[in-house]
């Protein structure tokens, strides 16, 4: 699925950039934010910048991203690394004990707090103290107002950032004043970036997130869990493998990518999930998924060959009809050995002809699977315990998941 990211340079003096802020767009066509939920928009914009194609790397390769803060986004963290990403908090985040705490630990954790259309007083000295940068919205604030915000910003250990400049004017009298930073639509309008969205159904994403909150879950357990939805373990997989986290070799299962991640990590990337709200997955694909992925798994156990893996390859085997795009195109970006690439596309290989045996009962030819040494009753009890394990792992999703999320 398409989607969508504004990005916007934030200059110097020299007019070379330094930042970007990164936007919430809803189609290539917005030349504004149309949102009905601030932790949404946020979570969109979050998710884009670190799982899909088009990721930090592409985005900015050099210089920090603001990128737009709610009080629920900004006591679950941020997943981009903190040389990477400022932390931009909105103007309607409330300055209590919570929020203040949240900015502590984000800042100690070295990220810098940036704070968006700024007025001063003194209730908002809390947040002042702790952030690196104010913004400051040129045609939101009359001129005296505009100038005696800078002054008063003086005393502190901020960059000011003047935002929403139109004319050169605006431009020139922000840096007489000694504002140090410019944005607006006399320096440039946002561009519109378009990338491909992997979805993950909330359902799925819900429970990962009630499993990651009991204490001492290992990560076996949270594996097991990812793997009932191939797009989370698409996902995953990107994400632990991504330059984000410094990886030297390839990740190529859950259990390894939820140890390297850590706990915390997969808790704030479900969270994630959860709050943009992608429900783009039918339930009944979740079910098509797991049966698939189980009978794999059965049947390399039963010949000797891995399990975990068989498992994953027939869950990936149905990225495709969710995508609704050509398998190669959505398996070839995968950070996976060439062999198992192989095992899902061609099926070739043990793992591969697992695969085509399974995919040949489901479709009526059972040779596929009797030309490789498959017995037709052996494939056929594992199609049906395969069944009734959906079935039990559905109801299960059910029970702990509301209705009104699914």
């Amino acid at each position: 699925m398409d989607c969508f990211l504004g990005r916007q340079p934030i200059y110097d003096a020299n007019r070379e950039i330094r930042a970007y802020e990164l936007l919430y767009r809803r189609s290539g066509a917005d030349v504004a934010a149309h949102f009905s939920s601030g932790d949404h928009a946020s979570a969109d914009v979050l998710l884009f910048e670190t799982f899909l194609e088009a990721g930090l790397s592409k985005v900015s390769p050099e210089h920090p991203v603001f990128i737009n803060h709610t009080a629920a986004l900004l006591a679950l963290g941020p997943l981009l690394p903190s040389d990477r990403c400022v932390i931009e908090v909105l103007e309607d985040v409330a300055v209590n004990s919570e929020t203040i705490a949240c900015l502590k630990r984000l800042k100690g954790l070295g990220y810098e707090i940036a704070l968006d259309d700024f007025v001063y007083s003194d209730a908002l000295l809390p947040f002042l103290n702790l952030a690196r940068y104010v913004k400051l919205d040129v045609r939101a604030l009359p001129a005296a107002t505009f100038r005696q915000q800078v002054m008063l910003l003086k005393d502190f250990p901020v960059k000011i950032v003047a935002e929403k400049i139109e004319v050169a004017d605006e431009f020139q009298e922000a840096a007489a004043l000694g504002c140090d930073l410019f944005q607006g639509y006399y320096l440039r309008k946002p561009e519109v970036l378009c990338g491909r969205r992997i979805p993950a159904n909330r359902l799925s994403a819900l429970s990962l997130l009630v499993e990651c909150m009991k204490p001492d879950q290992s990560a076996g357990v949270i594996a097991s869990i990812l793997a009932r939805d191939a797009s989370l373990v698409y996902g995953l997989l990107r994400l632990a493998n991504s330059a984000l986290y410094g990886c030297k070799g390839r990740i190529g299962t859950t259990v390894q990518a939820v140890s390297m991640l850590g706990m915390d990590c997969v808790f704030r990337w479900a969270s994630l999930l959860v709050l943009s709200g992608y429900d783009d997955c039918p339930i009944g694909y979740l079910g098509f998924a797991l049966q698939r992925a189980r009978a794999c798994e059965i049947v390399a156990k039963a010949h000797g060959h891995p399990c975990q893996l068989a498992y994953m390859i027939g869950l990936l085997s149905t990225l495709d009809s969710v995508l609704n795009a050509p398998l190669a195109d959505i398996i070839h970006p995968l950070p996976l050995d060439e062999q198992l690439k192989l095992a899902v596309l061609q099926h070739e290989g043990k793992l591969g002809v697992v695969l085509e045996a399974v995919l040949g009962y489901e479709g009526g030819n059972f040779d596929a699977g009797t030309r490789h040494g498959f017995s037709i009753h052996q494939i056929q009890a594992a199609f049906w315990e395969a069944a009734q394990y959906n079935s039990e792992v559905m109801a299960t999703l059910r029970a702990v998941v509301p209705k009104s999320t699914r």
